[in-house]
């Protein structure tokens, strides 16, 4: 290691509301030091006023419990001095950091902290999930979020996150990793500092998975198996997918091979949820070892079969599917470098620079 990690409060915050004149209802507070999570802390705050039915309902906290807690100006000195010295983290931080710097404030205790946002560096270091709530993250990457909403183990997941987000980028090849630094001003708040930190304690390895190209590290193609000679009987075909057998299934994907031996042109028209994809691949690809070119109506429909009956054929007979979609789909690399060669104005546009560099390994 080249130097001392930095050390990190990772906040999270209940309150009455999402507005920013809400008060602060609960206080979850995880310290990171050297990559590690060496504290935790949480206390309940009296807001000196009823909650909510939707507040009470989310986070299982009552008025009754909240009378007995202690006033904030009581616990301010303690949470102040916990996080004076580190860089603030929180799953969207604006709002925390915002709303506790300013019941600080009123304490008497200006808190100036660095802050970095996991919302948005799981969406550049996780280009490929859809959705960025903690929940679906924790979901995502095996997190542990038994009590969501509760202040302490919000904090615990998004520290969790964090260590899990530097390490994907301490995966990643050094001087790609560089490469996104050159972009990362565009980031909100300080969130660079997560990359610079993770950056100056990688290492220098070789990813034998990916190629340099054009200045872009890409992954190298998958190597498949030999592919395996499908059955031209269709129920036996089934039953290697460990698929139960049905009868309408079964007349469609005969309908479909007598139409492929008789080399005419056929409309076939099938009930919803009958099994129309194995009814007519399988009778497809058992007639022929060369490539077959399939068609569908719609993006999702092909996503769908790729990520389904696509990868259990992969899996059982070493058949590989790939999706052709139009040239606006794809991403035309001597552009996207030469798009590389300069800091843009808008920073979503560097943010997505930055994604794109990540998603293509």
């Amino acid at each position: 290691m080249t130097q001392e990690k930095r050390k990190y409060a990772v906040v999270d915050l209940e309150a009455t509301s999402a507005r920013s004149n809400a008060k602060i209802i609960q206080v979850g507070i995880v310290i990171i030091e050297n990559g590690q999570i060496v504290k935790a802390y949480e206390t309940d705050v009296n807001p000196h006023e009823k909650l909510d039915p939707h507040i009470r309902q989310l986070t299982g906290l009552t008025d009754k419990r909240l009378r007995k807690a202690p006033d904030f100006s009581q616990v301010a000195r303690e949470i102040y001095e916990l996080i004076e010295d580190a860089i603030f983290v929180a799953h969207n931080v604006k709002f925390d950091a915002n709303l506790l710097a300013e019941a600080l404030f009123w304490e008497g205790f200006e808190l100036v902290t660095p802050r970095i946002d996991t919302v948005e560096l799981a969406q550049v270091f996780f280009p490929k999930f859809e959705k960025y709530n903690l929940g679906i993250l924790c979901e995502q990457l095996e997190i542990p979020l038994e009590h969501a909403h509760t202040a302490l183990a919000d904090a615990s997941a998004t520290a969790t996150l964090f260590l899990k987000i530097q390490e994907k980028i301490q995966k990643l090849p050094k001087e790609l990793v560089e490469y996104l630094l050159t972009f990362s001003n565009s980031l909100i708040y300080e969130s660079r500092l997560a990359i610079e930190d993770a950056f100056d304690h990688m290492s220098d390895f070789t990813c034998h998975d990916l190629i340099k190209q054009q200045g872009i590290f890409l992954r190298k193609s998958k190597r498949f198996k030999k592919a395996r000679k499908l059955s031209k009987n269709f129920q036996h075909n089934i039953n290697l997918l460990d698929l139960e057998e049905r009868k309408e299934q079964d007349e469609f994907a005969h309908a479909v091979e007598q139409a492929l031996k008789s080399h005419q042109s056929s409309f076939l028209q099938a009930q919803t949820g009958l099994g129309k994809t194995y009814g007519y691949l399988l009778p497809a690809l058992g007639q022929t070892s060369k490539q077959i070119l399939v068609t569908v109506p719609t993006k999702v429909l092909q996503d769908q079969i790729v990520a389904n009956e696509g990868q259990n054929l992969e899996q059982i007979f070493h058949i590989s599917l790939h999706s052709l979609k139009s040239p606006a789909n794809y991403l035309k690399l001597d552009f996207f470098y030469d798009s590389l060669q300069q800091v843009d104005d808008n920073r979503l546009v560097n943010r997505c620079k930055m994604l794109l560099l990540v998603w293509l390994t």
